[in-house]
């Protein structure tokens, strides 16, 4: 088979055996490596559900989001180490929204190393509204020190990251551009990651309802998804790692990332996204199901 029609290894999945609530009591046995993502990003979560994404920015480093509870930190902690950073050279932690598990750590992140924490305006007044919940979002108390502007982008070291206000998942979720340049074949690349991809029953009509959050939020994910999947992008990182089909494809050589360098993986699962969601309004979007 040539590669031209090899299937693609990229595309969205849906969970299988991933840790969750009823597999917490053996969270160890979903554990998985340390693995290098672009030239200069290491994903660091350490667990089968959420990705953590540590970027070395050659002036300190860089976290998308913190894990996905405070039991497995440690995990997280370690990996950071094996990806060759210590966890006191995070300068900034950039939450791509909200919920819970993607912010379990993000306070004894910047208690260790004293970073900024990034989040978006619109997620801080849903953070501080469930502030006090126990279930099922779970916040961990964090400070926000710093939030996003998409028409400033974030400059440290190597990197210039662009971010833009998706709303669905959540009304804050961000999304985040950037180039990683190979020192070693100085072979440039476009890494995207978008911060929030799960929509069943997060935009469903009586969910967004039950949160006081208005139907347009839907909607608007889905043009959203469809402009977005039209940037040229060689490198989609996942924050969920179903949402990729990116666990069977960590490589045995962890530091080699060219196996994740697809320029359809990007399109290609946002479009899916959108057409999930299309489904919840049959009446909006005919088409759904048949394109």
């Amino acid at each position: 088979m040539n590669a031209a029609s090899a299937p693609k290894k990229f595309f969205y999945a849906q969970p299988a055996g991933r840790l969750d609530n009823s597999s917490m009591a053996v969270h160890w046995e979903h554990a998985i490596p340390c693995f290098r993502n672009a030239p200069h990003v290491w994903n660091v979560g350490g667990q089968d559900n959420v990705a953590v994404f540590l970027l070395d920015t050659g002036d300190g480093c860089i976290l998308f989001d913190t894990g996905l509870n405070p039991e497995t930190f440690y995990l997280t902690l370690d990996r950071i180490w094996q990806s060759g950073h210590d966890p006191r050279d995070i300068r900034k932690i950039f939450l791509t929204h909200w919920h819970w598990d993607h912010t379990a750590n993000a306070r004894v992140l910047h208690e260790l190393s004293g970073c900024e924490i990034w989040l978006s305006r619109e997620d801080e007044i849903e953070h501080q509204k469930h502030a006090g919940d126990t279930s099922p979002f779970r916040v961990t108390p964090y400070a926000v020190t710093d939030f996003y502007d998409d028409d400033r982008p974030v400059r440290m070291g190597r990197f210039t990251i662009r971010t833009r206000l998706c709303p669905g998942h959540t009304p804050g979720v961000t999304s985040f551009f950037f180039d990683d340049t190979d020192d070693a074949t100085g072979q440039t690349y476009h890494v995207a990651l978008h911060g929030g991809l799960g929509v069943d029953p997060m935009m469903r009509s009586e969910t967004l309802r039950r949160y006081g959050y208005p139907e347009e939020m839907a909607h608007r994910f889905i043009r959203d998804c469809y402009e977005l999947a039209e940037l040229p992008v060689d490198i989609a990182l996942a924050s969920h790692y179903n949402q990729a089909n990116i666990v069977p494809n960590i490589p045995a050589d962890t530091n080699d990332y060219s196996v994740f360098v697809a320029d359809y993986a990007w399109g290609d699962v946002l479009r899916n996204r959108a057409g999930a969601v299309k489904l919840f309004y049959p009446e909006t979007y005919p088409e759904a199901g048949k394109e």
